[in-house]
């Protein structure tokens, strides 16, 4: 049964962080740098997880801390909202005071400066992308399930991103490492650049692919009972709503940054993972045109989202089936590593520049590595080489 349970980090980091959450004050930091560290310290000290898949027998258990995930989003951000708000919804205060002896209004109390919730933002918006997007990920590449839809689909609303559902697996799997595709970032462009883009033309694009989708069919992409898009959308303006109800204004500014934080912490993921990689449109996507990271955090915590050149190569894959792949390109720090260093231009480049010279001169066919020299050229990066297209 062990081996069954690293499918059960992300929901007990969600747990403990609703413990944190309800001390208030200063623990609102707490589950931020509690992640931090420790995710850090995995993927730094612990030897990078080149092992294979084991065998399971039972996908059920494998699938219930995905789906366990939902309800634990919900209750972390309900409590973090009527933290924000001024009442007792649902006599929930009195009951957690009763039944679990935590004093959530002594918390609330507490949080008394804009830096404790500076903090919440940013540990409850972390959880909201690595619980819900990459838990909701994973669900909604599962086309032929419905419930693992619905629920996928609900996840992504943590983070006001519902159209990533289509875009991603339609647009991204499809046009990844060409220029059509939002997703991957060009060679020199910054996060800050990227993230305004990729999210402008991501939901662009979603709204274009179900829209097209529908008109084959007769029915219109504002049909709420045909259109995946329309409803994402209609789930998005529930958790504002929601919002609303729990904590009134306060509560709508909140969770506006928060789903904006967690928003971004998916478009760094995004950032980074395809970053600077080219393909030949139209050309088959192989392991090699995606950066991949087998250290063993982003691994084992991230339900093996980091082993991303076999999820490109083949995108139903369920996440306890990945492979390790250590021949494809690899990122040079695990996720969470990457996420820190994409927030600083010059030093993410330092650390970009090396591994995309190799990109080119070990991974790149013939003619990727033309497109290659294009778009070095481009991007003004100091360091890339310039390598002869016709070397093998």
């Amino acid at each position: 049964m062990s081996k069954y349970l690293k499918g059960w980090l992300m929901p007990a980091l969600a747990a403990l962080m609703m413990y944190m959450v309800a001390q208030g004050g200063w623990y609102m930091w707490a589950p931020w740098a509690f992640v931090l560290t420790v995710f850090l310290s995995a993927d730094i000290f612990l030897p990078h997880d080149l092992s294979e898949p084991p065998k399971f027998q039972n996908a059920f258990l494998l699938n219930l801390p995905l789906y366990t995930i939902l309800p634990m989003l919900a209750l972390l951000n309900f409590m973090v909202l009527w933290m924000v708000g001024s009442g007792d919804m649902l006599g929930f205060g009195a009951w957690v005071q009763q039944h679990l002896h935590v004093d959530l209004f002594a918390a609330r109390e507490r949080t008394n400066h804009w830096g404790m919730w500076a903090g919440c933002i940013l540990g409850v918006g972390l959880m909201n992308a690595v619980g819900g997007t990459v838990a909701g990920h994973e669900l909604t590449h599962r086309t032929g399930k419905p419930f693992d839809l619905f629920m996928g689909r609900w996840m992504l609303a943590f983070t006001c991103d519902t159209s990533f559902a289509i875009e991603h697996v339609y647009g991204h799997h499809v046009r990844v490492a060409t220029p059509d595709d939002p997703a991957t970032a060009r060679r020199g462009e910054s996060f800050y650049t990227f993230t305004v883009r990729s999210t402008i033309q991501s939901y662009v694009h979603a709204y274009q692919i179900e829209k097209a989708r529908l008109a084959k069919l007769g029915k219109s992409v504002w049909n709420p009972f045909a259109s995946p898009f329309l409803r994402g959308n209609l789930e998005n303006l529930f958790m504002f709503v929601a919002a609303y109800l729990i904590a009134g204004l306060p509560g709508l500014g909140f969770w506006a940054l928060l789903a904006f934080v967690g928003k971004q912490y998916l478009e760094i993921t995004n950032y980074f993972e395809h970053y600077g990689l080219v393909r030949v449109p139209g050309e088959p996507v192989q392991p090699r045109h995606s950066w991949n990271s087998n250290h063993w955090g982003s691994t084992n915590v991230l339900w093996s989202l980091a082993r991303h050149s076999h999820h490109h190569a083949e995108g139903e894959a369920p996440y306890w089936t990945l492979h390790a792949y250590p021949n494809a390109p690899m990122l040079p720090n695990g996720y969470l590593g990457m996420l820190l260093i994409a927030l600083v231009p010059p030093l993410f480049k330092k650390f970009m520049t090396p591994a995309l010279n190799e990109w080119d001169e070990k991974h790149a066919s013939p003619a990727e590595r033309k497109l290659a020299q294009q778009a070095s050229r481009e991007s003004g990066m100091a360091g890339l080489k310039i390598i002869n297209a016709k070397l093998a």
